[in-house]
């Protein structure tokens, strides 16, 4: 039986849901691309590791990122520059018939992971790319929301997902949400020329809602920067960085740069947690990459 490990987003939990289907599976865990990166988590021969960094020893992986890019490495799996982790997962296992059907939801969750969304999808999202916004990764607390949502997924049930209680609570609340969390964004946000600085630390303590509104907001700015007080690690800073997916002119491969402070991506978005001294610093040099 196989454990999967994977990140708590909407293409982690897809790629799970995936390889619950092809794979004996029994168990499923959760964690965040910078400590697993750094070794945190035991990996054995049972994990089967997907939309997160290699570690050796595990049975398979199965990622998209350019910045967990292997040379030279033998391993189980595949490795693409995909829109999704759950593209490559599908793709390689592309002649299972259990996988049938399955095309629609890859589909919107290649555009969902690669932001590849248009901007009334973005002021009023609805339906799939609702829920994919009610997955706050780092919030422990919502384990057993993510393992329900791989349940659903399985299903391949675009109708009983939808009206799911769970998910329609949770839509709700994602909603009223994101309506604070405009006000803060309004509040904490400076443009310094083309990159839109969000400085949240010991400010703003609510939930982060639509990852993708400053850039509907702003659509001057081409990059995104956003700092804050780690919500699990109070030694540590959380720094997002993300591509506008409207005024796509930046140059920058975030996964590449995020990488220099222990932390990873793709290029258009990624992340990395420093050390609270630190924070400054690493800032000031995240924005000045940034800048055209």
């Amino acid at each position: 039986m196989f454990r999967i490990t994977t990140r708590a987003d909407w293409d982690g939990l897809v790629s799970a849901a995936l390889l619950n289907i092809v794979e004996d599976c029994d168990r499923t865990r959760f964690i965040e691309p910078g400590p697993f990166q750094a070794g945190e988590g035991e990996v054995t021969p049972e994990d089967l590791i997907a939309n997160l960094p290699y570690r050796k020893g595990c049975a398979m992986w199965f990622d998209h990122h350019i910045s967990n890019k292997l040379v030279g490495v033998d391993f189980r799996g595949s490795w693409w520059v995909a829109p999704s982790a759950a593209r490559v997962i599908y793709e390689y296992y592309g002649h299972d018939e259990s996988l049938a059907g399955f095309d629609e939801l890859i589909q919107i969750t290649d555009r969902i992971d690669s932001a590849a969304l248009m901007m009334e999808e973005i002021k009023d999202p609805r339906g799939v790319i609702l829920i994919s916004m009610t997955i706050e990764g780092k919030r422990l607390q919502d384990e057993p929301y993510w393992l329900h949502l791989i349940d659903l997924l399985k299903r391949n049930d675009p109708d009983r997902l939808l009206k799911d209680p769970e998910v329609v609570k949770r839509t709700s609340e994602f909603t009223a949400i994101s309506d604070a969390f405009k006000t803060a964004l309004e509040l904490y946000s400076v443009l310094d020329s083309n990159v839109l600085v969000t400085d949240f630390r010991d400010r703003f303590t609510g939930e982060h809602g639509n990852r993708f509104l400053p850039f509907a907001m702003w659509p001057e700015c081409n990059v995104w920067v956003k700092i804050f007080d780690h919500p699990n690690d109070a030694s540590r800073v959380q720094i997002s960085v993300g591509h506008s997916i409207f005024n796509r002119t930046c140059k920058v491969s975030v996964g590449e740069l995020m990488a220099k402070y222990g932390g990873g991506g793709h290029k258009g978005a990624g992340t990395c947690r420093p050390l609270k001294e630190m924070a400054d610093k690493v800032l000031a040099e995240v924005i000045a990459d940034c800048r055209l």
